[in-house]
């Protein structure tokens, strides 16, 4: 391993995030890119008249995300005091 990854006890040293807004950006194509996916692969293996399964995995899709943003949001406020927008990236991922 790297020398500079732990300190002189052999402890973990932290690692500080890159950039927050590439990580919200990345978050937020990736979340738009599921829409594709879930709904958008609905109606390519459906017959016709398949809308509204479709606006249900769209539906699906928005509200799984927000909630494990927001759960995490939700720990993260009660256990360690802050708001952490990194952390709320990964819960939007999660819940995809």
């Amino acid at each position: 391993p790297p020398p500079a990854r732990f300190d002189a006890p052999a402890q973990p040293v932290p690692m500080p995030g890159q950039s927050t807004p590439f990580q919200v950006l990345g978050t937020f194509i990736l979340w738009m890119g599921w829409y594709g996916f879930n709904p958008g692969s609905t109606l390519g293996i459906t017959p016709a008249g398949y809308g509204p399964i479709m606006a249900r995995a769209a539906m699906c899709t928005t509200l799984s995300a927000a909630v494990g943003g927001i759960t995490v949001v939700g720990f993260g406020r009660i256990f360690s005091k802050t708001y952490d927008v990194g952390m709320m990236c990964n819960g939007i991922l999660a819940g995809l």
